[in-house]
C-alpha cells in the first residue's frame, strides 16, 4: 500500500470517528466532485441504505429526491438551481462558514411513489470537507409536487 493510499484511508477512519459521535445522522461530502465520501450508522439507517448505496452519490440521491432521478441529475437538474441544501453545501464550501438549520420541502421517490418530505440540515466546514447533518428528514403534510405541463 502506497503512502497516499495510507494517507486517504486515514483520512477516512478519522472521518468515521467524527460522524459516529454526532448526536444526528451525518454525511460528509467532498467538493468536486460533490459526492459523499461517508456517512454515519444513523445516517445509513435514516435512508435504509448500507455504506455502498451512499458512498460515491450525490446528496440527492442518497435522499432519494426525484430530481437526482433525472437525466440532468442531482445539483444539475434545472430545478436544482433554487434548492436550499445545494445552495448552503455550496456556500460552505465555498465561505468555510456553517449554514445552520437549512429546511426545505424535498419531493422523494421511495418504491416509485412521490412524497413530499420536511428536511432540515446544518453544514460544517471539516478541512476539505463539507460535514452534512440531518436534524429532519420526515414526511410532510403539505404537497409541493405538481407534474410538469407537457
Amino acid at each position: 500500500m502506497n503512502q497516499s493510499s495510507t494517507s486517504c484511508n486515514n483520512r477516512k477512519e478519522n472521518s468515521q470517528t467524527v460522524l459516529h459521535a454526532c448526536e444526528f445522522p451525518a454525511l460528509l461530502m467532498q467538493a468536486d466532485p460533490r459526492q459523499v465520501v461517508t456517512a454515519n450508522k444513523k445516517a445509513c439507517d435514516l435512508f435504509g441504505k448500507n455504506l455502498s448505496q451512499i458512498e460515491g452519490h450525490r446528496g440527492g440521491q442518497v435522499f432519494d429526491c426525484i430530481h437526482s432521478f433525472t437525466e440532468a441529475g442531482c445539483g444539475k437538474d434545472i430545478n436544482c438551481e433554487n434548492c436550499k441544501i445545494k445552495i448552503a453545501v455550496v456556500e460552505t464550501f465555498t465561505t468555510g462558514e456553517s449554514q445552520d438549520a437549512v429546511r426545505t420541502i424535498l419531493d422523494i421517490k421511495k418504491h416509485n411513489e412521490i412524497t413530499p418530505y420536511d428536511m432540515q440540515v446544518s453544514t460544517e466546514k471539516i478541512g476539505d470537507f463539507a460535514l452534512i447533518t440531518i436534524q429532519k428528514y420526515k414526511m410532510s403534510t403539505r404537497s409541493c409536487w405538481r407534474p410538469r405541463k407537457p
